[in-house]
C-alpha cells in the first residue's frame, strides 16, 4: 500500500527549471501539505527547492516507499532498474515515449515491465499524470493542485480529462480520496486499481474513465465482487467506429466493443455514465447521499414549471411521487397558504420564504410513505435562497439516512447558495431532469445477480459439437450440420430437410406438411433474402416447384459465384412475435450473448441486450427485463402473455453453446418465434472461426 500511504517519495528528474514537469512535480510535493520526506534526485546534484539533490537514488542513504520518474523514455529502464535493486516497492512512471510511440516504444514498455516484474515492484504508468492522495497531502502529478479530500477515487486512463475531473471538484461539491492517471498501464490496470480501491479505507465510491478493458472477464469478476460494497462508476470511451480509431491512434489501445460495455455492466452492477457530465454527477452524488431504499419520492418546488418537468423525468427514471400519509397531509395543509398544493410535487409557490421549505422538507423526511427528496428553488424577487438552502442543510442533518438533493435553477442569484449546499455535501443539479435522474442512480442496480449459478456444462456434448464444426471447416455452417448441431443442445428448429431437385422439394414439403418455405442452402451467402433466396408461406406443390426455380434463378443471377447445396423447404410458421437470440465473439471478453426484438425490427429498433457467456437464468431473465420491448412478453392491451420462460431458457443454452464451442464466431437466430407456449428459431446463422 505505499502507493497510497508513502511516508518518503523521491523525484528522479528534479529540476531547478521552472518550465519542466520534474520541477513541477517537485514543488507539488513540497507545497501542497505533503509531510513526508521528499528527495530531488539530478544527475548534476546541487540543490533544488531549497533541497539537497541526490545524484542517484542509490545515494539516499534512508528507505524510499515511492519513486516518481520524469526523465526521457530511454533512461527509463535503467533508473527503474536502480529503484529495484534500491527496495523501491513502487514507481510512477509519468514520462512518454513508450507503447504508445511506436514499435521502440514497445520495446522500452517491455523492458521496463520485465524489470518490474523482477523486483516485484507496483508501477503506474508510463505516460500518465501521477497520482493525488489529498488526505495526506500528497500530490505526485504534474496538476496543479490538490483537490478536496473525500471517499471518491477517480481512476482515468486519460491523465488531461482526469486533471480537468481534479480542477471542477471543489466547485460542485466532489471529494476525492484517490486520483491515478493509469498511462499505458505496462503492469498495473483497472483491475489492480480496482482491488486497490477495495483495500482504501478511505475510499467509498470508485470512478473509472477507461477507453478499453484490458482482461474483461477478470475485470468483471472483481467490479461485480467489489460493487456490493463499494459503487462502482464507468464512463468509458471509444464505443463507436470513430471513437475506436481515435482511442488506437491516441493509446495504442484496442478498444472493446459497446456491447462487452454493456454485458460487464449488467452483470457486475457498475453504473454506466454516458458523459462526462453525468459522470461527475453521479460520482458526487454516491458518495454525500445514502442509498434510496425504494423507488418513492417527494418533490418539493416553488415554481409550477419545474415541478412538472421533474414529475415527467420521475415517470421516465420508474421514480414513484407518492402521496404524503393523511396525517402529514393535513398538517402541511394547516401551515402551507390555500394556493400551495400538497399533492406530490408540493408546490410551496413563488413567493415562499424558507419557513415554508422547512415545514414542506420535514413533511417529506418524516413521512413512511417517501424515502428521497428532491427540493427545487427558482430565483424569484422575494426568493431568500441562500436561507432555504441552510434550510435544506439542517434538514439533513436531522435525517442523514435520507437523501436529499437539489436543483437551485438559474444562476447569479442562486450562486451562493449552490456553494453552501456543496459545503455541505449536498448535491445541487441546474435542472430537475437530472436532478431526477440521479435520486434514481442511488437505488442499487436491479439486473445484477446477488449471486452466482452453476451452469450446466457437458463434456460429451461438447465434444460432439466441435467435431460437427471441425468437420464443417471455417465460414457459415450449412443447414444440415446447423440442425445437428443444434439438435444436440435441444434447441427447436423448424421441420425440414435440404432438396437437391424440385422433385425432391415436393416429396420434402408433403412429408413435412403444407405450408412450407423455401430457402437456398449455401454456405456462401449469409443474408438469403439479398439474393432472393427465399419463398414463403408456399400452399401447394406447384407453389414449391415454382419457389425452387425462382430462388435457383435469381441467386445464380445476383450471387453467381456462391456455392448452391440446394433449397431448405421448411416448415412455415405465420408471422408472429419475433425475438432475437444470439452470440458473438468480442477480442477484449470472448463470448457474448444477446437477445432483443427481432424480425424485420432488429436494427430498425436495436433494442438488445448483451452479457457475457455463459449465463445462467438469473442473468438471462433481466436481459429481458432490460429490453423496451419486455411488454411484449408480458402481454399488452389485452393479449396474454408469451412464453418468457422458454426464450430466457434459450439465452442460457445458446450461451452455453457458444462457450462449449469456441470456434464459434458468431450465432444469429433471427428470428424466434414466441408463442404462449414455446418457441421456435425459424433461421439460424453459425459462422464458424470468423470467416464469412
Amino acid at each position: 500500500m505505499s502507493l497510497l500511504h508513502p511516508t518518503s517519495v523521491a523525484v528522479i528528474g528534479a529540476s531547478g527549471d521552472e518550465r519542466k514537469v520534474g520541477h513541477l512535480i517537485l514543488r507539488n510535493l513540497l507545497t501542497q501539505g505533503f509531510c513526508g520526506n521528499v528527495f530531488p534526485v539530478n544527475p548534476k546534484g546541487g540543490e533544488i527547492l531549497g533541497h539537497a539533490a541526490y545524484k542517484s537514488i542509490g545515494d539516499i542513504t534512508e528507505h524510499v516507499d515511492l519513486a516518481i520518474i520524469v526523465t526521457p523514455a530511454e533512461t527509463v529502464a535503467p533508473l527503474a532498474e536502480e529503484c529495484g535493486k534500491k527496495g523501491v516497492p513502487s514507481l510512477v512512471v509519468i514520462s512518454a515515449g513508450f507503447r504508445e510511440s511506436g514499435e521502440e516504444g514497445k520495446v522500452r514498455e517491455e523492458k521496463l515491465q520485465e524489470i518490474v516484474k523482477h523486483y516485484d515492484m507496483d508501477l503506474v504508468g508510463p505516460n500518465c499524470l501521477g497520482l493525488m492522495r489529498p488526505s495526506i497531502g500528497m500530490n505526485a502529478s504534474f496538476g496543479s493542485h490538490l483537490p478536496p479530500a473525500g471517499s471518491v477515487a477517480l481512476l482515468s486512463q486519460s491523465g488531461a480529462l482526469g486533471q480537468a475531473f481534479m480542477d471542477r471538484a471543489g466547485s460542485i461539491g466532489l471529494k476525492i480520496s484517490l486520483f491515478v492517471s493509469m498511462g499505458n498501464k505496462a503492469t498495473m490496470d483497472e483491475s489492480d486499481f480496482l482491488e486497490l480501491c477495495e483495500r482504501d479505507e478511505e475510499t467509498k465510491v470508485i470512478g473509472l474513465y477507461l477507453e478499453n478493458i484490458r482482461d474483461g472477464r477478470h475485470f468483471l469478476a472483481l467490479a461485480r465482487r467489489i460493487n456490493r460494497t463499494k459503487p462502482i462508476i464507468l464512463l468509458k470511451a471509444g464505443t463507436t467506429e470513430r471513437g475506436r480509431r481515435a482511442v488506437s491512434s491516441h493509446t495504442g489501445a484496442l478498444a472493446g466493443s459497446d456491447a462487452a460495455v454493456q454485458a460487464i455492466c449488467g452483470q457486475s452492477g457498475i453504473r454506466r455514465a454516458l458523459t462526462a457530465e453525468e459522470f461527475l454527477d453521479m460520482l458526487r452524488t454516491l458518495s454525500l447521499q445514502p442509498a434510496l431504499l425504494s423507488s418513492s419520492i417527494g418533490i418539493i418546488t416553488n415554481a409550477g414549471g419545474p415541478g412538472v418537468l421533474a414529475a415527467d423525468a420521475a415517470e421516465r427514471e420508474g421514480i414513484s411521487l407518492v402521496s404524503l400519509s393523511p396525517e402529514n397531509e393535513e398538517h402541511l395543509k394547516s401551515i402551507l397558504p390555500p394556493t400551495a398544493s400538497i399533492r406530490n410535487p408540493i408546490d410551496v409557490i413563488g413567493d415562499a420564504l424558507a419557513d415554508r421549505f422547512e415545514h414542506a422538507i420535514q413533511a417529506v423526511a418524516k413521512d413512511e410513505n417517501m424515502d428521497g427528496a428532491l427540493v427545487i428553488v427558482t430565483p424569484q424577487v422575494m426568493t431568500p435562497t441562500k436561507e432555504i438552502a441552510e434550510t435544506i442543510i439542517a434538514a439533513k442533518k436531522n435525517h442523514p439516512l435520507f437523501p436529499i438533493v437539489t436543483s437551485f435553477m438559474g444562476k447569479e442569484g442562486v450562486r451562493d447558495a449552490i456553494t453552501l449546499l456543496h459545503q455541505h455535501g449536498i448535491p445541487n443539479f441546474s435542472c430537475p431532469e437530472i436532478a431526477v435522474h440521479m435520486l434514481s442512480m442511488l437505488r442499487s442496480p436491479i439486473d445484477a445477480p446477488t449471486e452466482d449459478e452453476d451452469v450446466p456444462f457437458n463434456a460429451k456434448r461438447a465434444e460432439k459439437a466441435r467435431q460437427i464444426l471441425t468437420e464443417a471447416g471455417p465460414g457459415l455452417l450449412s443447414e444440415d450440420r446447423t440442425a445437428a448441431l443444434f439438435s444436440l443442445y435441444a434447441l427447436p428448429l423448424p421441420k425440414g430437410r435440404v432438396a437437391k431437385t424440385k422433385e425432391e422439394a415436393v416429396v420434402i414439403a408433403r412429408d413435412i406438411g403444407f405450408p412450407v418455405a423455401a430457402k437456398i442452402s449455401s454456405t456462401d451467402i449469409v443474408h438469403k433474402t439479398d439474393v432472393g433466396g427465399v419463398r414463403v408461406d408456399l400452399q401447394t406443390e406447384d407453389d414449391v416447384q415454382k419457389a425452387f426455380d425462382a430462388i435457383w434463378t435469381s441467386v445464380a443471377s445476383k450471387a453467381p459465384n456462391a456455392k448452391r447445396d440446394g433449397i431448405l423447404i421448411q416448415q412455415f410458421l405465420p408471422p408472429g412475435n419475433e425475438f432475437i437470440v444470439g452470440t458473438l465473439k468480442d477480442p477484449g471478453v470472448g463470448q457474448l450473448v444477446m437477445a432483443g426484438l427481432g424480425g424485420i425490427y432488429t436494427e430498425l429498433f436495436a433494442d438488445a441486450s448483451f452479457r457475457l457467456a455463459p449465463v445462467s437464468l438469473s442473468v438471462a431473465y433481466p436481459m429481458l427485463g432490460s429490453l423496451r420491448s419486455f411488454q411484449i412478453l408480458t402481454g399488452m392491451r389485452g393479449k396474454a402473455p408469451l412464453d418468457t420462460a422458454a426464450l430466457a431458457d434459450l439465452i442460457c443454452t445458446t450461451s452455453i453453446l457458444a462457450v462449449e464451442c469456441p470456434a464459434i464466431a458468431e450465432i444469429d437466430m433471427n428470428p424466434v418465434l414466441v408463442t404462449e407456449k414455446g418457441l421456435t428459431i425459424l433461421d439460424a446463422k453459425i459462422i464458424v472461426n470468423g470467416k464469412r
